[in-house]
């Protein structure tokens, strides 16, 4: 299964994602939460502790590779996962993207 919640800011996208990836985790699920925000507050959301956030790898810009048919990931989903993914309460894995690297990049 895979959801993705969208939304203009401010509507509560984190609380509904972080709280749906956590009851999931909690029924068993293996679940992978992604935080895409410019401004990523998933892991707290997690139930992260706030001095483990900042061991939360950003994934590098360089995954994505260019082909004649568009796009692919430099790695599988599993490399990914193991070299920049940080486990998460209650059978999350949480992936961070890529920070802006400078204002208006978000």
């Amino acid at each position: 299964m895979k959801l993705v919640i969208a939304g203009k800011g401010g509507s509560g996208k984190t609380s509904i994602s972080g709280t749906m990836a956590r009851l999931l985790g909690r029924d068993g699920y293996g679940v992978l939460a992604i935080d895409a925000d410019s401004n990523p507050n998933l892991a707290l959301t997690l139930g992260v502790p706030a001095e483990e956030m900042g061991k939360v790898p950003t994934l590098p810009r360089d995954l994505l590779r260019r082909t004649p048919e568009g796009t692919e990931l430099a790695k599988t989903i599993e490399e990914i996962c193991k070299s920049h993914s940080l486990p998460a309460p209650d059978n999350v894995t949480l992936l961070v993207m890529a920070h802006p690297q400078h204002a208006g990049t978000g």
